[in-house]
């Protein structure tokens, strides 16, 4: 296995091992990290009663998202550099602090503007979780058991989907949408204490070693900002406004001074031999499409079920639970399975059995049955459970254990880009669908509705066309890898 730490061995080491019981607690802390990252999704479920109770409407509440995904995805290379340096433990507690701080500021917020600006807080330390806890996990398991690992990881990631989607359908449902943030509390309050007791401590910041990519991490950070905050003002301002204009053409100004930066940086914040690794580039691209294929599931499917449907957040969250209780159970599968008959074959499987779920989701329609809604989704979860336990897997056997940090960041990238473009550009294409199947449809009855539904379709069919493209990608691992 190849370093990619650019000045010699200095990130810390594999965890000690303290018995068996405090490995469980380790666990548990990296776990409860990957757990309250996910639990986002319930955002989605409560996004109809935002809207309602902030006054703003479907474009808008997706600032909400927006800007979340914009701030992790920017950050949190940076947050897992700066964890393989100076250690997990620090970059763990801090980014749980500033979790839990934008909780209360997030549920006290009085408009949807201030809402959002909290938010931003919310993703700083929802970025140092995503970062840390694919690289706790993968220091607590032997070598041999990577894919074990990466299934524990994503799997606790789908569980807080589970937590999430049934909570919020649940919690909005009889106290309003402000208890998907206050429910998060004690969740978060009890990783912190397990994170103080249990992780080892890090060395002093001044214990010597290559000074941290703070150019680095500042030019990234600033050019994916304003890719995705430009790609989605462009939709509301226009793509000729000055706003939108200006920070389009500093993207690329500021991603190039990146890599020139990371061509000379002793301990750079995205060593550029990972660019050149087979087995990271096809994990990641693997992520990038899972979450551009079905963050419509997640973003468009819950108005559909509210909308179309007709159902009230308890059933929509019923509906989400049983997708995501899909995703745990088969990430743990998905792990088990890389350990045994490799990642390529589950990756396969994975992505395949996501784009059919993400297909006949699509087909469904005003006179589709819970049930089959259920189904369908429920298919989606477990393929991308699979394909995300194998990329992950995938991810962490091609780099060294000094650089775990970094390859759980750039998992966590890939899916906060996957997910903003799909809000951005799907979300796009679905606004445009939408208008062009309602002018179609002038004058007819419930032309509204039926406009929504053949829209829907049309972004969903786009997305199991995006599905099928990572079942080659995925083709493309190595056979064991």
């Amino acid at each position: 296995m190849r370093g990619f730490g650019g000045g010699g061995r200095v990130g810390p080491g594999p965890l000690r091992s303290g018995g068996r019981w405090r490995n469980v607690l380790v666990g548990a802390t990296a776990g409860l990290a990957m757990f309250l990252a996910a639990l986002d999704f319930s955002v989605n479920v409560a996004l109809p009663e935002i809207a309602a109770d902030l006054d703003a409407d479907l474009q808008s509440v997706q600032w909400a998202l927006v800007v979340f995904i914009g701030t992790r995805g920017s950050l949190v290379l940076g947050a897992g550099s700066f964890a393989d340096r100076f250690g997990l433990r620090r970059v763990y507690l801090w980014g749980g602090l500033a979790y839990l701080v934008s909780m209360f500021c997030i549920a006290l917020a009085p408009d949807l503007a201030t809402m959002v600006g909290f938010r931003v807080l919310h993703g700083v330390g929802t970025a140092c979780l995503y970062a840390v806890a694919p690289a706790i996990s993968a220091r607590l398991f032997p070598a041999h058991r990577r894919g074990l690992s990466m299934g524990f990881t994503a799997s606790s990631q789908a569980l807080g989907m589970v937590g999430g989607t049934v909570g919020a359908g649940l919690l909005v449902g009889w106290l309003g949408w402000e208890m998907v943030f206050w429910g998060r509390v004690p969740f978060m309050a009890a990783a912190l204490v397990l994170a103080l007791l249990f992780l080892d401590r890090d060395p002093p910041a001044s214990s010597g070693g290559p000074a941290f990519d703070r150019t680095g991490a500042l030019t990234l950070a600033g050019g994916l900002i304003c890719f995705i905050i430009g790609l989605r003002l462009g939709r509301d301002a226009g793509w000729a406004s000055w706003p939108v204009l200006a920070m389009l053409a500093l993207t690329p100004t500021l991603l190039v001074w990146f890599w020139r930066e990371e061509r000379r940086a002793v301990w750079p914040v995205l060593p550029l031999e990972l660019l050149r690794n087979r087995g990271f580039v096809v994990s990641n691209a693997c992520v990038f499409l899972i979450y551009l294929s079905s963050f419509a599931v997640w973003f468009i499917f819950p108005f559909y079920v509210a909308d179309t449907l007709g159902r009230g957040p308890e059933v929509l969250g019923a509906m989400m639970a049983a997708s995501s209780l899909c995703g745990t159970g088969f990430s743990l599968l998905g792990g088990w399975l890389a350990d045994r008959i490799g990642t390529r074959s589950v990756g396969v499987g994975g992505m395949l059995m996501l784009a059919v779920g993400i297909l006949f989701t699509g087909l469904l329609d005003s006179g589709s049955l819970v049930a089959e809604a259920v189904l369908w989704v429920s298919v989606v979860g477990s393929g991308s459970g699979l394909a995300q336990a194998a990329s992950f897997t995938l991810a962490m056997r091609s780099v060294a254990p000094e650089r775990f940090g970094t390859a759980g960041a750039v998992l966590s990238l890939s899916q906060a880009l996957g997910s903003v473009i799909a809000l951005s550009v799907i979300g796009g294409i679905f606004a445009l669908r939408s208008e062009y199947h309602l002018a179609a449809l002038a004058g007819t009855a419930g032309a509204e509705g039926v406009a929504f539904v053949l829209a829907y379709r049309d972004v969903f069919l786009l997305g199991a066309a995006v599905g099928l493209l990572g079942v080659g990608v995925a083709a493309l691992g190595r056979g064991r890898g």
